[in-house]
Protein backbone atom coordinates (compact mmCIF):
# COMPACT_ATOMS: atom_id res chain seq x y z
CA UNK A 1 0.00 0.00 0.00
CA UNK A 2 0.96 3.63 -0.51
CA UNK A 3 0.19 5.69 2.59
CA UNK A 4 0.23 9.48 2.84
CA UNK A 5 0.70 10.68 6.42
CA UNK A 6 -0.31 14.26 7.29
CA UNK A 7 0.47 16.12 10.49
CA UNK A 8 0.55 19.64 11.93
CA UNK A 9 3.47 19.97 14.36
CA UNK A 10 3.00 21.86 17.62
CA UNK A 11 5.53 23.95 19.51
CA UNK A 12 5.00 21.95 22.70
CA UNK A 13 6.45 18.46 22.52
CA UNK A 14 3.92 15.66 22.47
CA UNK A 15 3.48 12.05 21.50
CA UNK A 16 1.73 12.54 18.12
CA UNK A 17 4.82 13.07 15.91
CA UNK A 18 6.66 10.28 17.72
CA UNK A 19 3.74 7.93 17.08
CA UNK A 20 3.52 8.96 13.43
CA UNK A 21 7.21 8.30 12.84
CA UNK A 22 6.95 5.00 14.72
CA UNK A 23 4.04 3.89 12.53
CA UNK A 24 5.84 5.03 9.38
CA UNK A 25 8.76 2.80 10.32
CA UNK A 26 6.49 -0.16 11.02
CA UNK A 27 4.70 0.25 7.72
CA UNK A 28 7.90 0.64 5.71
CA UNK A 29 9.42 -2.47 7.29
CA UNK A 30 6.23 -4.32 6.37
CA UNK A 31 6.82 -3.39 2.72
CA UNK A 32 4.52 -0.38 2.37
CA UNK A 33 5.49 2.99 0.90
CA UNK A 34 4.99 6.01 3.15
CA UNK A 35 5.12 9.70 2.23
CA UNK A 36 4.64 12.55 4.71
CA UNK A 37 3.25 16.08 4.62
CA UNK A 38 3.90 18.18 7.71
CA UNK A 39 3.21 21.77 8.60
CA UNK A 40 5.40 23.57 11.17
CA UNK A 41 4.03 24.98 14.42
CA UNK A 42 2.11 28.23 14.08
CA UNK A 43 4.66 29.91 16.35
CA UNK A 44 7.48 29.16 13.90
CA UNK A 45 5.52 30.96 11.19
CA UNK A 46 4.95 33.96 13.43
CA UNK A 47 1.17 33.49 13.47
CA UNK A 48 -0.93 34.82 16.30
CA UNK A 49 -3.49 32.46 17.92
CA UNK A 50 -6.22 34.26 15.94
CA UNK A 51 -4.49 33.85 12.56
CA UNK A 52 -3.55 30.26 13.34
CA UNK A 53 -7.08 29.36 14.38
CA UNK A 54 -8.50 31.11 11.31
CA UNK A 55 -6.49 28.75 9.12
CA UNK A 56 -8.14 25.88 11.00
CA UNK A 57 -11.41 26.85 9.31
CA UNK A 58 -10.11 26.25 5.78
CA UNK A 59 -6.47 26.36 4.79
CA UNK A 60 -6.45 26.88 1.03
CA UNK A 61 -2.66 26.54 0.73
CA UNK A 62 -2.63 23.24 2.62
CA UNK A 63 -5.42 21.77 0.50
CA UNK A 64 -3.49 22.73 -2.65
CA UNK A 65 -0.32 21.12 -1.28
CA UNK A 66 -2.19 17.94 -0.38
CA UNK A 67 -3.88 17.81 -3.80
CA UNK A 68 -0.49 18.15 -5.48
CA UNK A 69 0.99 15.41 -3.30
CA UNK A 70 -1.91 13.08 -4.03
CA UNK A 71 -1.43 13.64 -7.76
CA UNK A 72 2.32 13.05 -7.55
CA UNK A 73 2.40 10.22 -4.99
CA UNK A 74 -0.86 8.42 -5.76
CA UNK A 75 -1.65 7.18 -2.23
CA UNK A 76 -4.09 4.39 -1.48
CA UNK A 77 -5.03 6.05 1.81
CA UNK A 78 -4.41 9.36 3.63
CA UNK A 79 -3.77 9.09 7.37
CA UNK A 80 -4.14 12.47 9.10
CA UNK A 81 -2.56 12.51 12.54
CA UNK A 82 -3.29 16.12 13.59
CA UNK A 83 -4.91 18.64 11.21
CA UNK A 84 -5.11 21.45 13.80
CA UNK A 85 -4.52 24.29 13.91
CA UNK A 86 -3.06 25.18 10.51
CA UNK A 87 -3.85 22.29 8.18
CA UNK A 88 -7.61 22.30 8.83
CA UNK A 89 -10.12 19.47 8.32
CA UNK A 90 -10.48 20.68 4.73
CA UNK A 91 -7.68 18.25 3.81
CA UNK A 92 -10.09 15.35 4.40
CA UNK A 93 -12.41 16.79 1.77
CA UNK A 94 -9.53 17.24 -0.65
CA UNK A 95 -8.39 13.64 -0.28
CA UNK A 96 -11.87 12.10 -0.58
CA UNK A 97 -12.66 14.38 -3.51
CA UNK A 98 -9.68 12.87 -5.29
CA UNK A 99 -10.78 9.32 -4.51
CA UNK A 100 -8.45 8.71 -1.55
CA UNK A 101 -10.02 7.31 1.66
CA UNK A 102 -9.06 8.98 4.93
CA UNK A 103 -8.17 7.87 8.45
CA UNK A 104 -7.37 10.05 11.44
CA UNK A 105 -5.79 9.23 14.80
CA UNK A 106 -7.24 11.04 17.80
CA UNK A 107 -4.08 12.00 19.67
CA UNK A 108 -6.09 14.60 21.61
CA UNK A 109 -9.71 15.67 22.07
CA UNK A 110 -9.60 18.58 19.61
CA UNK A 111 -12.71 17.45 17.71
CA UNK A 112 -14.72 17.78 20.95
CA UNK A 113 -12.79 20.47 22.85
CA UNK A 114 -11.02 23.45 21.31
CA UNK A 115 -8.36 23.25 24.03
CA UNK A 116 -7.85 19.59 22.99
CA UNK A 117 -7.46 18.53 26.63
CA UNK A 118 -10.92 18.52 28.26
CA UNK A 119 -9.16 20.32 31.11
CA UNK A 120 -9.79 23.85 32.40
CA UNK A 121 -9.04 25.83 35.56
CA UNK A 122 -7.38 22.90 37.28
CA UNK A 123 -10.04 20.26 36.64
CA UNK A 124 -11.50 18.00 33.97
CA UNK A 125 -14.02 19.90 31.84
CA UNK A 126 -16.58 18.39 29.46
CA UNK A 127 -18.66 21.55 29.00
CA UNK A 128 -18.36 21.34 25.21
CA UNK A 129 -18.77 17.58 24.80
CA UNK A 130 -22.10 16.89 23.10
CA UNK A 131 -22.55 20.47 21.87
CA UNK A 132 -22.34 21.15 18.13
CA UNK A 133 -21.46 24.78 18.89
CA UNK A 134 -18.67 24.89 21.48
CA UNK A 135 -19.78 28.16 23.11
CA UNK A 136 -18.21 27.40 26.52
CA UNK A 137 -14.84 27.20 24.77
CA UNK A 138 -15.35 30.71 23.41
CA UNK A 139 -16.60 32.04 26.72
CA UNK A 140 -13.58 30.69 28.60
CA UNK A 141 -11.13 31.53 25.78
CA UNK A 142 -9.91 27.96 25.81
CA UNK A 143 -7.66 28.24 22.76
CA UNK A 144 -4.47 29.96 23.98
CA UNK A 145 -6.57 32.34 26.14
CA UNK A 146 -7.57 34.13 22.93
CA UNK A 147 -11.17 35.19 22.28
CA UNK A 148 -10.57 35.54 18.54
CA UNK A 149 -8.63 32.30 18.30
CA UNK A 150 -11.22 30.39 20.33
CA UNK A 151 -13.99 31.76 18.12
CA UNK A 152 -12.18 30.81 14.91
CA UNK A 153 -11.40 27.27 16.06
CA UNK A 154 -14.98 26.82 17.25
CA UNK A 155 -16.14 28.02 13.84
CA UNK A 156 -13.92 25.40 12.19
CA UNK A 157 -15.46 22.56 14.19
CA UNK A 158 -18.99 23.83 13.57
CA UNK A 159 -18.45 24.37 9.84
CA UNK A 160 -16.99 20.94 9.26
CA UNK A 161 -19.76 19.28 11.22
CA UNK A 162 -22.34 21.21 9.22
CA UNK A 163 -20.64 20.33 5.93
CA UNK A 164 -20.43 16.67 6.88
CA UNK A 165 -16.64 16.58 6.84
CA UNK A 166 -16.44 14.71 10.15
CA UNK A 167 -19.26 12.31 9.34
CA UNK A 168 -18.75 11.65 5.63
CA UNK A 169 -15.20 12.63 4.65
CA UNK A 170 -13.39 10.74 7.40
CA UNK A 171 -13.65 7.00 6.84
CA UNK A 172 -12.23 5.93 10.21
CA UNK A 173 -11.37 7.63 13.48
CA UNK A 174 -8.69 5.78 15.45
CA UNK A 175 -9.17 6.20 19.19
CA UNK A 176 -6.30 5.16 21.44
CA UNK A 177 -8.64 3.96 24.20
CA UNK A 178 -12.18 2.70 24.67
CA UNK A 179 -12.80 5.75 26.84
CA UNK A 180 -11.83 8.04 23.97
CA UNK A 181 -14.31 6.28 21.71
CA UNK A 182 -17.10 6.65 24.26
CA UNK A 183 -16.37 10.38 24.58
CA UNK A 184 -16.48 10.85 20.80
CA UNK A 185 -19.79 9.00 20.58
CA UNK A 186 -21.20 11.26 23.30
CA UNK A 187 -20.02 14.20 21.22
CA UNK A 188 -22.06 12.97 18.27
CA UNK A 189 -19.47 11.30 16.04
CA UNK A 190 -20.56 8.07 14.31
CA UNK A 191 -19.80 5.05 16.51
CA UNK A 192 -19.41 2.67 13.56
CA UNK A 193 -16.53 4.76 12.22
CA UNK A 194 -14.49 4.79 15.44
CA UNK A 195 -11.89 2.03 15.90
CA UNK A 196 -9.98 1.50 19.14
CA UNK A 197 -6.33 0.91 18.31
CA UNK A 198 -3.70 1.71 20.92
CA UNK A 199 -0.20 2.78 20.10
CA UNK A 200 2.64 0.30 20.30
CA UNK A 201 6.08 0.16 21.82
CA UNK A 202 9.19 -1.73 20.73
CA UNK A 203 9.81 -4.84 22.82
CA UNK A 204 12.89 -4.38 25.04
CA UNK A 205 13.03 -8.13 25.63
CA UNK A 206 12.49 -10.16 28.74
CA UNK A 207 12.45 -7.99 31.90
CA UNK A 208 15.59 -7.84 34.00
CA UNK A 209 13.66 -7.19 37.23
CA UNK A 210 13.81 -4.78 40.13
CA UNK A 211 16.98 -3.39 41.62
CA UNK A 212 18.02 -2.58 45.19
CA UNK A 213 17.53 -0.34 46.98
CA UNK A 214 13.84 -0.32 45.93
CA UNK A 215 12.36 2.76 44.30
CA UNK A 216 9.34 4.04 42.42
CA UNK A 217 9.68 6.51 39.59
CA UNK A 218 7.97 9.03 37.37
CA UNK A 219 9.12 10.21 33.94
CA UNK A 220 7.11 13.18 32.72
CA UNK A 221 7.06 16.82 31.80
CA UNK A 222 7.01 18.75 35.06
CA UNK A 223 3.71 20.57 34.53
CA UNK A 224 0.60 20.84 36.64
CA UNK A 225 -1.67 18.54 34.58
CA UNK A 226 0.82 15.69 35.01
CA UNK A 227 -0.03 15.51 38.72
CA UNK A 228 3.45 16.50 39.89
CA UNK A 229 2.19 18.68 42.73
CA UNK A 230 -0.16 15.92 43.92
CA UNK A 231 2.79 13.51 44.01
CA UNK A 232 4.96 15.94 46.00
CA UNK A 233 2.14 16.42 48.53
CA UNK A 234 1.63 12.67 48.81
CA UNK A 235 5.24 11.58 49.22
CA UNK A 236 5.81 12.62 52.87
CA UNK A 237 2.92 10.33 53.85
CA UNK A 238 4.17 7.21 52.03
CA UNK A 239 5.28 4.33 54.27
CA UNK A 240 9.11 4.38 54.49
CA UNK A 241 10.97 1.66 52.61
CA UNK A 242 11.02 2.91 49.04
CA UNK A 243 12.67 5.88 47.32
CA UNK A 244 11.25 8.20 44.66
CA UNK A 245 13.10 9.03 41.44
CA UNK A 246 11.80 11.87 39.25
CA UNK A 247 12.91 12.28 35.62
CA UNK A 248 11.81 15.23 33.52
CA UNK A 249 11.88 18.99 33.24
CA UNK A 250 9.44 21.86 33.04
CA UNK A 251 7.89 24.76 34.97
CA UNK A 252 7.62 22.75 38.22
CA UNK A 253 11.31 21.89 38.28
CA UNK A 254 11.99 24.29 41.17
CA UNK A 255 9.30 22.61 43.29
CA UNK A 256 10.78 19.19 42.56
CA UNK A 257 14.32 20.35 43.36
CA UNK A 258 13.14 21.88 46.65
CA UNK A 259 11.38 18.65 47.61
CA UNK A 260 14.50 16.62 46.79
CA UNK A 261 16.70 19.01 48.79
CA UNK A 262 14.53 18.52 51.87
CA UNK A 263 13.97 14.75 51.60
CA UNK A 264 16.81 12.28 51.05
CA UNK A 265 14.36 9.66 49.74
CA UNK A 266 13.65 11.83 46.64
CA UNK A 267 16.14 11.93 43.78
CA UNK A 268 15.68 14.39 40.94
CA UNK A 269 17.32 13.14 37.74
CA UNK A 270 16.50 16.03 35.43
CA UNK A 271 15.81 15.42 31.76
CA UNK A 272 17.31 12.06 30.79
CA UNK A 273 17.78 10.22 27.51
CA UNK A 274 15.73 7.32 26.20
CA UNK A 275 18.21 4.66 27.28
CA UNK A 276 18.33 5.99 30.84
CA UNK A 277 14.53 6.19 30.99
CA UNK A 278 14.43 2.53 29.98
CA UNK A 279 16.81 1.55 32.77
CA UNK A 280 14.81 3.65 35.21
CA UNK A 281 11.58 1.88 34.28
CA UNK A 282 13.08 -1.61 34.21
CA UNK A 283 14.44 -1.34 37.75
CA UNK A 284 11.48 0.37 39.41
CA UNK A 285 9.00 -1.26 41.76
CA UNK A 286 6.35 0.74 39.93
CA UNK A 287 6.02 3.71 37.59
CA UNK A 288 3.71 6.53 38.68
CA UNK A 289 1.28 8.14 36.21
CA UNK A 290 -0.63 10.74 38.26
CA UNK A 291 -2.00 12.72 35.30
CA UNK A 292 -5.02 14.90 36.02
CA UNK A 293 -6.35 15.28 32.48
CA UNK A 294 -7.64 12.90 29.80
CA UNK A 295 -4.33 12.00 28.19
CA UNK A 296 -4.87 9.87 25.10
CA UNK A 297 -2.67 6.95 26.09
CA UNK A 298 0.62 8.04 27.66
CA UNK A 299 3.53 6.24 26.03
CA UNK A 300 5.07 5.91 29.50
CA UNK A 301 2.35 3.34 30.28
CA UNK A 302 3.16 1.20 27.25
CA UNK A 303 6.88 1.39 27.87
CA UNK A 304 6.56 0.58 31.55
CA UNK A 305 4.44 -2.47 30.78
CA UNK A 306 6.95 -3.61 28.17
CA UNK A 307 9.55 -3.85 30.96
CA UNK A 308 7.14 -5.75 33.18
CA UNK A 309 6.92 -2.80 35.56
CA UNK A 310 3.46 -2.23 37.08
CA UNK A 311 1.82 1.16 37.44
CA UNK A 312 0.26 3.46 40.00
CA UNK A 313 -2.12 5.56 37.93
CA UNK A 314 -4.83 8.13 38.48
CA UNK A 315 -8.32 6.69 38.17
CA UNK A 316 -9.26 8.52 34.97
CA UNK A 317 -10.68 5.79 32.76
CA UNK A 318 -8.59 6.56 29.71
CA UNK A 319 -5.42 6.10 31.76
CA UNK A 320 -6.21 3.25 34.14
CA UNK A 321 -9.01 1.21 32.53
CA UNK A 322 -6.86 -1.40 30.78
CA UNK A 323 -4.11 -1.30 33.42
CA UNK A 324 -6.58 -2.23 36.15
CA UNK A 325 -8.45 -4.69 33.94
CA UNK A 326 -5.20 -6.52 33.23
CA UNK A 327 -4.17 -6.51 36.90
CA UNK A 328 -1.04 -4.57 35.96
CA UNK A 329 -1.29 -1.87 38.61
CA UNK A 330 -3.52 0.09 40.96
CA UNK A 331 -5.48 3.31 40.63
CA UNK A 332 -5.85 6.20 43.06
CA UNK A 333 -8.35 9.05 43.16
CA UNK A 334 -7.16 11.67 40.69
CA UNK A 335 -5.67 14.73 42.36
CA UNK A 336 -5.99 13.15 45.83
CA UNK A 337 -2.64 13.11 47.64
CA UNK A 338 -3.88 10.86 50.47
CA UNK A 339 -5.17 8.28 48.00
CA UNK A 340 -1.89 8.34 46.08
CA UNK A 341 0.11 7.98 49.32
CA UNK A 342 -1.96 4.91 50.25
CA UNK A 343 -1.40 3.34 46.84
CA UNK A 344 2.35 3.93 47.02
CA UNK A 345 2.50 2.65 50.60
CA UNK A 346 1.04 -0.66 49.46
CA UNK A 347 4.24 -1.22 47.46
CA UNK A 348 6.05 -1.40 50.80
CA UNK A 349 3.41 -3.28 52.78
CA UNK A 350 2.19 -5.72 50.09
CA UNK A 351 5.38 -6.71 48.28
CA UNK A 352 4.00 -10.09 47.24
CA UNK A 353 1.05 -8.53 45.45
CA UNK A 354 3.28 -6.09 43.60
CA UNK A 355 5.70 -8.83 42.61
CA UNK A 356 2.81 -10.76 41.04
CA UNK A 357 1.79 -7.67 39.11
CA UNK A 358 5.11 -7.70 37.26
CA UNK A 359 4.15 -10.78 35.25
CA UNK A 360 0.71 -9.33 34.56
CA UNK A 361 2.28 -6.05 33.40
CA UNK A 362 4.46 -7.86 30.89
CA UNK A 363 1.50 -9.93 29.67
CA UNK A 364 -0.57 -6.76 29.27
CA UNK A 365 2.11 -5.40 26.94
CA UNK A 366 2.38 -8.63 24.94
CA UNK A 367 -1.39 -8.88 24.50
CA UNK A 368 -2.05 -5.25 23.52
CA UNK A 369 0.91 -3.09 22.59
CA UNK A 370 3.45 -4.91 20.42
CA UNK A 371 4.56 -3.46 17.05
CA UNK A 372 3.39 -6.64 15.30
CA UNK A 373 -0.18 -6.12 16.51
CA UNK A 374 0.02 -2.43 15.64
CA UNK A 375 1.01 -2.89 12.01
CA UNK A 376 -1.56 -5.64 11.51
CA UNK A 377 -4.25 -3.33 12.86
CA UNK A 378 -3.17 -0.47 10.62
CA UNK A 379 -3.12 -2.73 7.57
CA UNK A 380 -6.60 -3.97 8.42
CA UNK A 381 -8.01 -0.48 8.87
CA UNK A 382 -6.45 0.75 5.62
CA UNK A 383 -7.65 -2.27 3.66
CA UNK A 384 -11.17 -1.82 4.99
CA UNK A 385 -11.50 1.86 4.06
CA UNK A 386 -9.87 1.32 0.66
CA UNK A 387 -12.35 -1.44 -0.13
CA UNK A 388 -15.31 0.61 1.13
CA UNK A 389 -14.39 3.68 -0.95
CA UNK A 390 -13.79 1.52 -3.98
CA UNK A 391 -17.23 -0.05 -3.59
CA UNK A 392 -18.80 3.40 -3.26
CA UNK A 393 -17.05 4.49 -6.44
CA UNK A 394 -18.36 1.47 -8.36
CA UNK A 395 -21.92 1.98 -7.12
CA UNK A 396 -21.82 5.65 -8.19
CA UNK A 397 -20.91 4.73 -11.76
Amino acid sequence: MRILQLHNDHQSLGGAPEVMEHEAGLLRRAGHIVEQYRLPPAEELGLSPLRAAAKAVWNVEATRDVARLITEFGPDVAHVHTPFPLMSPAVFRTAVGMGVPTVTTLHSYRYSCIAATCFRDGHVCEDCVGKRLKLPGIRHRCYHSSLGGSTALTASLLLHRQLGTLHHKIDRFISLTAFGKRLLVRDGLPEDKIIVKPNSMADPGEPTGQVDPPYVAIAARLIDVKGIETLLRAWPHVTPGVALKIAGDGPLRDAVEQAAAGDRSIEYLGWVGEAEVGRLMAGAQAMIVPSEWYEGLPLVILRSLSYGTPLVASDLENICEDVIGDGAGVAFAVGNAASLAAALSSIVTDRGDWLARRDRARQSYLSRYTPEQDVRSLEGIYAEVIAARSAQGRSAQ
